[in-house]
């Protein structure tokens, strides 16, 4: 929910300011840019970490800073008058984004696509993290309609800033009911896992910590 929220204040804050036609001081604006510029580098850094497997630490900061930069790209919009520039035209993409998604699912060839990326764009997603150590977790995110079924990553804490995740640790299709894990070695866990797939299962498996 932490995207939905943001990005619906945001909306709801710039079509406030369109209708009663706010002008904001100038050093306003320039503050609000410089923080939308801030946002955006973050972001590319997270996008860039993401595409190699690593993220800042926090189950949802890369979805905070590209929430935030989309949701102040959004205000800005609406703090900026009508004029036909590539700044202009560059905060429009913000704020019409809903309503390209809102077309989207009024088409029925296009509703299938639009509904899938909606999901991935705006849903964060049940997060669970089940701490081995101070440097390891094991964690369950579930996809909404994008999967059946939760995926079972390794977190590994890296750099004091970063962690690195590792996706597919388990590959069995199962919803969580319990889950104890006991560490064998300083490489090594043992996770004893009851889930549902339709009726119960346990499974036992060991999970490398190693590089």
């Amino acid at each position: 929910m932490i995207t939905i929220t943001i990005l619906s204040l945001s909306f709801l804050a710039a079509v406030s300011c369109k209708i009663k036609k706010i002008k904001a001081p100038v050093d306003v604006l320039r503050l609000l840019w410089y923080l939308h510029l801030v946002l955006l580098f973050f972001s590319a850094v997270c996008l860039l970490l993401l595409v190699n497997g690593y993220g800042f630490k926090g189950a949802y900061t890369e979805r905070v800073f590209f929430s935030l930069y989309a949701g102040t790209g959004v205000i800005l919009y609406g703090l900026t008058p009508r004029n036909i520039t590539g700044k202009w035209l560059y905060l429009l993409c913000f704020f019409g984004f809903p309503f390209v998604l809102l077309f989207g699912l009024l088409l029925p060839p296009l509703r299938i696509l639009t509904i899938m990326a909606c999901v991935a764009l705006l849903y964060d997603g049940n997060l669970t993290r089940y701490p081995i150590d101070n440097d390891y977790a094991l964690q369950t995110r579930e996809q909404g309609i994008l999967s059946r079924y939760p995926t079972y990553s390794l977190v590994t804490d890296k750099y004091w800033l970063f962690e690195k995740i590792t996706p597919g640790v388990i590959h069995q299709p199962y919803w969580p009911q319990s889950l104890q894990m006991n560490i064998m070695s300083r490489d090594s866990v043992r996770v004893s896992l009851q889930g549902f797939n339709g009726r119960k299962m346990r499974l036992d498996t060991t999970i490398c910590l190693g590089e």
